[in-house]
C-alpha cells in the first residue's frame, strides 16, 4: 500500500503519482482533501485506476497513524512552485519515519540533507511519472533495500524527534534569557 497524506492540491505532484500508478502493481491511499479533490477523482476514474487509487477523504490524527504505520510506502512529492515549497520539511516526511515506513520523495535541499545523514527514502529529481514508478517500483521489488530503509528510519526516528529538538529549544531560550 502507498499512502499520500495531506492536502489534495496543486503542486503536489498528485496528478502524476496517479498517472504512475498505471505501472505499479498496488494500492494507493490518499489521506486528505483539497481543492483537487473533485478533478483528481474525475481523473482516477477516467484512467480507469478506481481499482487501485482510494480516497479516504479527511482522517482523524489517531486513525492517520494507524493508516501510517499500515503502509508499505509513503508517497512525499511537491513541484517547484516557489521558494516555500522548495525549502520546505513537511510533517508527513516526519510522520513516515516515525512509523517505519520508506518513502518516495523529491529532492528539494531539506530533504537531501536529511536523507544523506539517515537514507530514509528514496529521492526523485522532479515528479515526471516515469521517475515516481521506477522509485516505487524499486522499493516495491528490492527487499532487502526496503528494509534497509525501514531500519534506517527507525534510527532517525531516534535522532529526529521532539524530545530531542526540545532540548535544543530550552538551550536557545536559556541563552536568550542569560
Amino acid at each position: 500500500t502507498l499512502l499520500y497524506q495531506g492536502a489534495l492540491n496543486e503542486g503536489r505532484g498528485l496528478e502524476s503519482l496517479i498517472e504512475a500508478m498505471k505501472n505499479i502493481d498496488a494500492t494507493l491511499l490518499l489521506a486528505g482533501e483539497g481543492d483537487l479533490s473533485n478533478q483528481l477523482r474525475h481523473l482516477v476514474k477516467q484512467s480507469n485506476l478506481s481499482n487501485k487509487i482510494k480516497f479516504l477523504g479527511f482522517v482523524k490524527p489517531e486513525e492517520l497513524k494507524t493508516i501510517t504505520a499500515n503502509a508499505t510506502i509513503g508517497i512525499n512529492l511537491l513541484e517547484n512552485k516557489g521558494l516555500s515549497y522548495y525549502y520546505s520539511l513537511s510533517n508527513k516526511f516526519f510522520d513516515y519515519i516515525h512509523a517505519g515506513v520508506p518513502q518516495v520523495c523529491i529532492a528539494f535541499p531539506e530533504y537531501q540533507n536529511i536523507n544523506r545523514t539517515y537514507q530514509v527514502a528514496i529521492l526523485v529529481e522532479d515528479c515526471a511519472p516515469e521517475k515516481i514508478t521506477t522509485a516505487v517500483n524499486q522499493l516495491l521489488t528490492e527487499q532487502n533495500f526496503y528494509l534497509q530503509l525501514q531500519k534506517n528510519c527507525e534510527v532517525c526516528a531516534r535522532h529526529l524527534n521532539w524530545q530531542q529538538e526540545e532540548k535544543k529549544l530550552l538551550v536557545l531560550y536559556h541563552d536568550l534569557l542569560g
